[in-house]
């Protein structure tokens, strides 16, 4: 929180795939936490489509002039994760603003 308290903006950001489900806002529990400690909170939803998640991330986050992303990481099993790829993995293999990550 006190990495937060210091932004002017606070994104709230939600990657899709077109698999989420039906009447879910995803990210609104979130945005609403952060919204009751008086910050300046937008919730966003990107489509990412065919695209690298982790590319999505980073790009929207260079597209916004991001100063911070801070994300939780998590894991697939190891035959998900190579299929699929993994945007935890992504992020830290390729990050271009300092990123602070829960697990």
């Amino acid at each position: 929180m006190p990495f937060l308290t210091r932004g002017k903006t606070i994104d709230v950001v939600t990657i899709g795939t077109g698999k989420d489900r039906a009447g879910e806002i995803q990210g609104a529990d979130v945005a609403q936490h952060l919204a009751r400690h008086d910050l300046n909170v937008e919730l966003r939803r990107i489509n990412a489509g065919d695209v690298d998640v982790a590319n999505v991330i980073l790009s929207d986050a260079a597209d916004r002039d991001a100063n911070l992303i801070v994300m939780g990481g998590y894991g697939h099993s190891r035959l998900r994760e190579f299929i699929l790829g993994s945007a935890t993995r992504g992020i830290l293999s390729s990050m271009t603003i300092p990123t602070l990550m829960s697990g």
